[in-house]
């Protein structure tokens, strides 16, 4: 006997206007949140983790947008969190702010 289980975050699109949902991506190892703040318009917040995990959660932030939108085409402005690189840091990071974006998908 075989068994299946498929997980994708396309429930997390029909989410009422305003509703904050918070997740995890298994794939990529991101915590998140996502609040609808309005028709094909969401604000995404993925929260920071050390620095070489930022990699990840770009890539992410990419493959869930397109998602999000199913694939049509979309912006995402970024508000704050991208991490400055630094090859050999000489002493620790100070704490990263989580990345935030808005998204919005195209209405075709």
């Amino acid at each position: 006997m075989v068994a299946v289980f498929t997980y994708t975050g396309i429930g997390t699109a029909c989410a009422d206007t305003g509703e904050t949902t918070k997740s995890y991506d298994f794939d990529n190892k991101v915590h998140y949140k996502q609040t609808k703040i309005g028709t094909n318009n969401y604000k995404i917040e993925i929260q920071s983790d050390d620095y070489k995990h930022f990699a990840n959660q770009s890539m992410f932030l990419l493959r869930h947008a397109d998602r999000l939108c199913r694939g049509k085409t979309f912006m995402l402005k970024v508000l704050e969190g991208v991490q400055e690189y630094k090859r050999f840091p000489t002493k620790p990071r100070a704490y990263q702010p989580p990345l935030n974006v808005l998204l919005q998908c195209e209405e075709n």
